[in-house]
C-alpha cells in the first residue's frame, strides 16, 4: 500500500475544493491499479486543472533522454506540461490558478534517476509561488540502502542535484522532507507528505516507472550497471527480461568469466554469446552495496583492459560518467589504480 491508498481512504481530502495540479506518470496507481488522476476525478472533491510529467512522459513511453512535448490527456482533456522538454522546472505561469500541487512518482532512491531532480525543482517552484505541495510516498526497492559518493558541487546537473549518496534509498515523500530541511529556499514551503508506514515493494504489483526498469530486480541493479550510459559498448539488455541485470562487452576478459569478482551481497554468473559478460543476482539485500559492486567490476576490468579502454573520450563519455557518479574523483581514483575498497572508504 502506498501513500496514495491512504490518501484515498480519507473521508475528506485535504484542501477541500482545491484547484489541483498533479505531477505523475503511468506508475501512479493504487493497489487496485487505478491511476491517481482517475481516482481523484471520480471523487470530485478537487478541481484538477493541469498535469505534469517527468522524464519518460506521463504514459512512460519515451526513452531515456528523449525530450517529451506538452500534450493533452486523451481521457480527461487536461493539459499535460512536460518537465522533460523545453522546461525542467515549471515556469511560474504553469502554476497559476492552482491551490495545491500533488506529486506521485515511483522513484528508485538513486540520485541519477531524474525523478529526484524533478521533485527538487518542483518544490523550489512551489516555494516561489507560495503553492502548497502534497507528496505521495511510495516504497523504493532500494529502501534503507545508502552507498556511493556525495555530490560534488561542480558536477551538479539534472542527473545529480540531490546532496545525498548516489544510492540514498528514500521514496519521494521521505526525500521531500529531507530536501525541505536541508534547502533554505524551501523553508516557507507548505509541505504535506502522505505515507503508509507499513508499505513495502510488492513484486507482483510492480509497475515499471520507466521503460528499462522492468522489475524490482532491474531497479535494484540499476546503480550497478547504469554506467552503460557513459561507456558505449556495455550491453545491459535494456528494456528486456534481464534489463540492467547484465554487463556484457565485446572484449569482456575471459579471466573474469572463469573467475568473477567477489561482490557485496550479489553474485555473478557468466553470460556468453556475441557479447560476453556477467549476469547479476542479489543474494543478500542487507549486505548489498550497488555502487561499490560497480567499482569492484570497473576496477577488475581496468586491471585486465586498462583504464584508457573504459574512459577513452573518443569512444566513451568520461565527463558523463562523472555527472552520473556526481564527482570526478571516482574516475580519477580508478585511473590511479586504487582498489574498489579504497575508493569506497574515501566516501
Amino acid at each position: 500500500m502506498s501513500g496514495l491508498d491512504r490518501l484515498l481512504r480519507e473521508k475528506k481530502l485535504p484542501f477541500p475544493g482545491a484547484r489541483a495540479g498533479i505531477l505523475a506518470h503511468h506508475a501512479s496507481v493504487n493497489l487496485q491499479g487505478r491511476h491517481i488522476v482517475d481516482s481523484l476525478q471520480e471523487r470530485k472533491e478537487w478541481q484538477i486543472q493541469k498535469l505534469f510529467s517527468p522524464e519518460h512522459g506521463f504514459f512512460g513511453k519515451a526513452a531515456a533522454g528523449e525530450k517529451v512535448q506538452n500534450s493533452l490527456h486523451p481521457l480527461w482533456k487536461l493539459p499535460v506540461h512536460s518537465l522533460y522538454g523545453e522546461h525542467r522546472s515549471p515556469p511560474p505561469e504553469w502554476l497559476e490558478n492552482l491551490d495545491v500541487l500533488v506529486v506521485d512518482l515511483q522513484d528508485l532512491g538513486v540520485r541519477c534517476y531524474t525523478y529526484a531532480s524533478s521533485l527538487l525543482l518542483m518544490m523550489r517552484a512551489c516555494a516561489s509561488a507560495s503553492l502548497p505541495i502534497l507528496v505521495i510516498e511510495r516504497p523504493t526497492p532500494l529502501a534503507g540502502i545508502s552507498d556511493g559518493p556525495p555530490l560534488h558541487p561542480n558536477q551538479e546537473s539534472f542527473v545529480g542535484m540531490i546532496d545525498l549518496p548516489l544510492v540514498f534509498g528514500l521514496g519521494q515523500g521521505d526525500l521531500a522532507e529531507f530536501l525541505y530541511h536541508h534547502h533554505s529556499e524551501l523553508r516557507n514551503l507548505r509541505l504535506h507528505v502522505f505515507r503508509d508506514p507499513e508499505a513495502r515493494t510488492d513484486p507482483t504489483k510492480w509497475i515499471p516507472p520507466s521503460p528499462a526498469i522492468v522489475s524490482p530486480a532491474s531497479a535494484r541493479l540499476y546503480p550497478v550497471t547504469v554506467w552503460c550510459e557513459a561507456i558505449a559498448d556495455i550491453d545491459v539488455d535494456r528494456g528486456k527480461a534481464n534489463s540492467f541485470a547484465v554487463w556484457c562487452m565485446p572484449d569482456f576478459p575471459e579471466a573474469l568469466l572463469e573467475a568473477p569478482p567477489t561482490f557485496k551481497g550479489m553474485t555473478a554468473t557468466p553470460v556468453s554469446g556475441e557479447k560476453s559478460g556477467l549476469k547479476f543476482q542479489i543474494e543478500n539485500l542487507s549486505a548489498y552495496r550497488p555502487v561499490e559492486n560497480a567499482l569492484i567490476l570497473l576496477c577488475a576490468l581496468r586491471d585486465h583492459l586498462g583504464s584508457a579502454r573504459l574512459f577513452d573520450p573518443s569512444k566513451n563519455r568520461p565527463e558523463f560518467f562523472d555527472k552520473l557518479m556526481g564527482t570526478s574523483s571516482v574516475r580519477e581514483q580508478i585511473t590511479a589504480g586504487l582498489t574498489a575498497e579504497e575508493i569506497a572508504q574515501s566516501w
